[in-house]
């Protein structure tokens, strides 16, 4: 089963149907890959590349750099754009900004712990957003440095959880739950269809189309649940009531990019690069929010109370 897991996603491509890349790795593997041939180096091995990925990469960049001498298209292999690796990295700019993004949410486990009150009912879902968050961007790096099986689920598992998360954190906000026995329902109403919808993909069937459209409905629930908080904050009279719901809309922009799907610049930066690249900084102004929101709650109970 581990093998399986470790095993290529077989998603087909323009460019592995091109004779000529299937023939140069035919001629590769035939050249290179004989029981007397040299052991790729360390670096290659330590992430698991073989003899035979070895060669398909090698084509891939053979077949892109004459494409480009030849003012023709460049192809996708394998259900992605032939980038440049860096020390056996297969996407080197996702793994950057991955990483980056992993930082963010891992940055705002301090201020989340020494400034929102104990008391509060947010503060240890917040704590768990931080866990959540850093544990996403965590898969999502290893997924970009090496494509297998097993790390395709990885991430696209805690990032479905993700977004999951993203909608219960902004449902107990909006619904004031402050104690378990409030949230308990709304948790076992997440959990349940996250549990099914993860068994389906695992042991019945991968079906790419109905992940991402099972990720889109749960967005939506996700960008109406904030603007629900966002004209709760208004009617409070916050002054950063504003902020959920532009942050919500450039989310939702940064995930556009998705949508301009084009070769990548300096063979290194995709659309779907960009995008990581782009929630970095939205990351940072989200734990701005939450945390300012917590004790401008706070300081609401106060006044009542007073």
């Amino acid at each position: 089963m581990l093998l399986l897991l470790l095993a290529h996603a077989t998603v087909a491509s323009s460019g592995d149907r091109q004779p000529g890349f299937q023939r140069c790795v035919r001629t590769c593997v035939h050249a290179d890959c004989a029981e007397t041939a040299a052991p790729l180096p360390l670096h290659l091995r330590a992430l698991l590349w073989t003899c035979e990925s070895n060669c398909d990469y090698k084509c891939q960049r053979q077949q892109t750099h004459q494409a480009r001498q030849n003012a023709r298209r460049i192809h996708q292999y394998h259900g992605k754009w032939p980038f440049v690796r860096i020390v056996g990295v297969q996407e080197p700019a996702s793994v950057v900004f991955s990483v980056l993004n992993g930082a963010m949410h891992l940055r705002g486990w301090t201020p989340v712990r020494k400034s929102v009150p104990e008391t509060h009912a947010m503060r240890k879902w917040l704590s768990v957003f931080v866990v959540l968050g850093t544990w996403t961007w965590f898969c999502s790096a290893v997924f970009h440095i090496r494509d297998f099986a097993l790390t395709e689920r990885l991430d696209y598992f805690s990032a479905g959880l993700n977004v999951l998360y993203i909608f219960f954190l902004g449902s107990v906000r909006a619904l004031r739950l402050s104690t378990w026995a409030d949230t308990r329902w709304l948790a076992v109403a997440c959990a349940v269809p996250y549990v099914l919808h993860v068994s389906y993909l695992s042991f019945v069937h991968f079906d790419y189309g109905y992940n991402m459209m099972a990720n889109a409905i749960v967005g939506l629930l996700c960008n109406f649940v904030w603007f629900v908080v966002t004209y709760q904050a208004y009617r409070n009279g916050q002054p950063f009531w504003w902020k959920p719901a532009v942050l919500i809309v450039l989310t939702d922009a940064a995930f556009s990019l998705e949508a301009f799907d084009f070769p990548p610049l300096f063979d290194t930066f995709d659309a779907h690069s960009l995008w990581h690249a782009a929630t970095i900084p939205i990351v940072a102004h989200w734990y701005d929010y939450l945390i300012n929101d917590a004790n401008w709650d706070v300081r609401l109970d106060q006044l009542r109370k007073s």
